[in-house]
């Protein structure tokens, strides 16, 4: 088959779930023979060192378009009906792309990555035959809806509530224009369904790196935690001050040999460790390669109190045998249950506990982490994901429906 994939952002280097999620997708489909063109925005990426990564599986398009937050810009669109966070990605340059692209080649199969892109969706129709697909990463009005749950600040909440409201209209509107939504976590699937039971969709989750599964840990720091995500990406910020700010202080009372390493992009601006705490905290920052450094962690947490999809840092921490510490949230969409391959923890008392109990020795960690490993193994290795993409397209070429 022939596929045209379009995305927000450049996957690669894979530094972030979403770009994991992407990536995996574009990379598994071409290892099992099928054509990919793959189209993106710029954004602030390295134009020349993308293009030769890309190229290893597919034929890039790489399109020289920014959608920075804008505060004018977002003052500017608070009376449209299109939230903010995808009006800025309605860019004219795409729709110039494609005119010239489907003038010169025929597809079978078009996924969209992100809500996000799914505006361009009208002018496909109009371009070509082919069946038009959306993969929801997120399901957006819940990580917007959570996210003002959750916001002090009095003007961003508002401002987030209103977001809310618009996504709640837009979004299973937008779905509704696609021949099939592939959701990434069955809950996100049941959620839009509450929406319009009339959309189209399925669910596949994102996958990992086989080759995780044969990581080996190294004699581990006694006493050592870890935070691993991007933190320009909201929820996970917000989970990493809740941390160090509610949890950290009061576990290290109890054992003050506690050290919490930071890794991942994002400015460290945008959190701050009191000046008691900054000898029990390393801030690493953006590492090379992260499983070498993770190698001698005890613990994982991710204490993640907004989000929707999956999260694929827990999956690949799930791999690699690494213990996790998480929250309902966090685990949403992964079918792990408290103490069999991860531990779960919601409250400020929980975490307190729980993570003192991990510390003290009352956990099988052994049991735990090759529990973890089985169910990746079974359930979320790209070789068996792509499969079922695969079986979506062939199901929908075949359908009678087909235009």
């Amino acid at each position: 088959m022939r596929i045209l994939q379009i995305s927000p952002q450049i996957p690669v280097p894979p530094t972030d779930g979403g770009k994991l999620s992407v990536w995996g997708v574009t990379k598994s489909l071409a290892k099992l023979g099928h054509k990919v063109d793959f189209v993106c925005y710029l954004k602030h990426d390295n134009y020349k060192t993308s293009v030769e990564l890309l190229k290893q599986f597919c034929t890039p398009y790489i399109l020289n378009v920014q959608t920075d937050n804008s505060f004018w810009g977002a003052l500017k669109k608070l009376f449209s009906p299109i939230p903010y966070n995808a009006s800025k990605y309605i860019r004219k340059e795409l729709v110039e792309f494609l005119h010239h692209y489907f003038k010169r080649n025929d597809v079978d199969i078009v996924q969209i990555e992100h809500l996000h892109m799914g505006w361009i969706i009208d002018e496909i129709r109009k371009l070509t035959k082919a069946k038009v697909i959306l993969r929801e990463q997120n399901l957006e009005m819940l990580i917007m809806r959570r996210f003002y749950e959750n916001q002090r600040n009095p003007f961003l909440k508002l401002f987030a509530k209103i977001q809310y409201r618009k996504f709640v209209k837009f979004e299973p509107q937008m779905c509704a224009k696609f021949d099939k939504v592939i959701m990434i976590s069955k809950n996100d699937e049941k959620e839009l369904k509450k929406m319009d039971s009339s959309i189209n969709t399925i669910t596949i989750p994102a996958g990992i790196d086989s080759q995780l599964l044969n990581y080996k840990k190294k004699d581990i720091i006694p006493f050592s935690l870890v935070h691993i995500g991007h933190t320009d990406w909201y929820p996970n910020l917000d989970g990493l001050n809740w941390f160090i700010n509610e949890v950290l202080p009061e576990i290290i009372k109890e054992k003050p040999m506690i050290k919490l390493y930071i890794y991942g992009g994002g400015n460290t601006k945008n959190y701050s460790v009191p000046n008691e705490l900054k000898n029990n905290v390393k801030v690493v920052g953006f590492v090379d390669n992260l499983w070498e450094s993770l190698a001698d962690k005890a613990l994982a947490i991710v204490p993640l109190r907004i989000g929707g999809g999956i999260r694929i840092k827990i999956l690949e921490l799930l791999a690699t045998g690494t213990i996790i510490f998480t929250t309902n949230v966090g685990k949403e969409g992964i079918s792990v249950s408290h103490n069999k391959e991860l531990l779960v923890a919601n409250t400020k008392d929980e975490f307190i506990n729980s993570i003192l109990n991990y510390f003290n020795g009352n956990i099988d960690l052994k049991q735990m982490a090759k529990n973890g490993r089985k169910f990746i193994e079974n359930n979320f290795v790209w070789e068996k994901i792509s499969k079922k993409f695969e079986n979506v397209y062939s199901d929908l070429l075949n359908s009678k429906g087909s235009q």
